[in-house]
């Protein structure tokens, strides 16, 4: 069963109607719209042998510069979750640090997307998000359940650690009878192991960088029906949107209704005092959600008008739309366009025995 929902808060609702805009030399503006729409248990790894580094007493490689801070450092409260103010939403997770550390994710390497700063060289497509923060912060749990997890988290694939010590949490509801599970990983120490029940709020964690980092930060994953790799989902339709801040998602797509990848999307505010965010409709393989079927999230705006701009990185097909968000929501945008989108094939990897080893819960 789902949590129970809190109570509704007095905001204006989202629009109901869906609005499809086709625009190439002289763009068109609509009104923002709305669409409706067994337990996979990780491999058994064993837990690191030893007794934890407490926090105080750790020294660890840090990178002061993790990127361009949005203009404000100071973020409101999150709302109380389980938080649904329309039937679409289900912003069930808390966040998964404590309000005064960062609680907001890198903005320039958000899911479904490759890094996008073009000073920095291609990493690989997340399927989560990233919290930089101090060694030691606190690692809560974003919900209740059961640890399934807790310890070093090797690739099937290669054998190499990348997600370093890892916390993954099932938790004790479901979502369309799907099970849902959160991932923790690159942690300093851990203070659960697998089979504990926790809370949410519990502390499961320190921030560290063990795996393959650059520095100390918090990797969380949202992993739906089962938990292994291929099944994150878009962390920031889970995750309650601040007090007075709300989430634009959609969907960008041919005139097929076939998804169009890594078209270059930029978010401009209008009447707002905030970044201007950009990045690119999800790569092929990163999976949507199963009500919103989206290709692009942009989490954490406070409320207000914005400008989207798409751009389907071919020079002749730009869209615009001027979208509102609302506190507490998920604003919905579907831009269909006048063409076929054929996409670029994926290469095969070679057929190594790494490549095809059972696919498991890391790259």
């Amino acid at each position: 069963m789902p949590p129970t929902l809190v109570s509704p808060l007095n905001l204006p609702p989202a629009q109901q109607t869906e609005i499809a805009v086709t625009a190439e030399s002289n763009p068109q503006f609509g009104n923002g719209g709305r669409t409706s729409n067994g337990s996979g248990q990780s491999d058994k790894v064993p837990t690191p042998v030893g007794i934890g580094i407490r926090p105080g007493d750790a020294e660890q490689l840090w990178v002061p510069d993790a990127g361009p801070e949005p203009p404000e450092g100071w973020r409101p409260p999150p709302y109380a979750v389980p938080l649904s103010l329309h039937y679409d939403d289900h912003y069930w997770l808390a966040r998964p640090l404590p309000s005064g550390s960062r609680n907001f994710d890198l903005e320039w390497y958000p899911f479904g997307n490759d890094v996008q700063l073009p000073e920095l060289p291609s990493y690989r497509i997340h399927h989560g998000i990233d919290f930089p923060n101090d060694t030691g912060t606190p690692i809560l749990a974003a919900s209740s359940g059961t640890v399934v997890h807790a310890g070093a988290l090797p690739s099937p694939r290669n054998g190499v650690n990348y997600y370093g010590n890892t916390v993954v949490i099932q938790h004790d509801w479901q979502w369309q009878g799907q099970d849902v599970f959160t991932l923790y990983a690159h942690t300093l120490e851990l203070f659960v192991q697998e089979g504990d029940f926790v809370q949410q709020g519990q502390l499961i964690a320190g921030v560290g960088s063990s795996g393959e980092v650059s520095g100390p930060h918090l990797h969380f994953e949202v992993r739906v029906s089962e938990n292994n790799y291929g099944s994150t989902r878009n962390p920031a339709l889970w995750l309650a949107p601040f007090e007075g801040w709300g989430t634009l998602a959609g969907r960008f797509v041919d005139k097929n209704s076939q998804m169009i990848s890594s078209a270059s999307l930029t978010l401009l505010p209008l009447d707002v005092d905030t970044a201007v965010r950009k990045q690119q409709t999800y790569y092929p393989t990163v999976r949507s959600d199963e009500v919103w079927r989206e290709n692009f999230v942009f989490g954490d705006l406070p409320a207000g008008r914005y400008r989207l701009t798409i751009d389907a990185n071919d020079g002749l097909h730009i869209y615009e739309r001027e979208v509102e968000i609302f506190p507490g929501q998920t604003s919905f945008e579907i831009i269909s366009t006048n063409f076929e989108f054929v996409p670029t094939p994926t290469p095969v990897p070679p057929a190594t025995p790494e490549a095809t080893s059972e696919a498991g819960d890391a790259p």
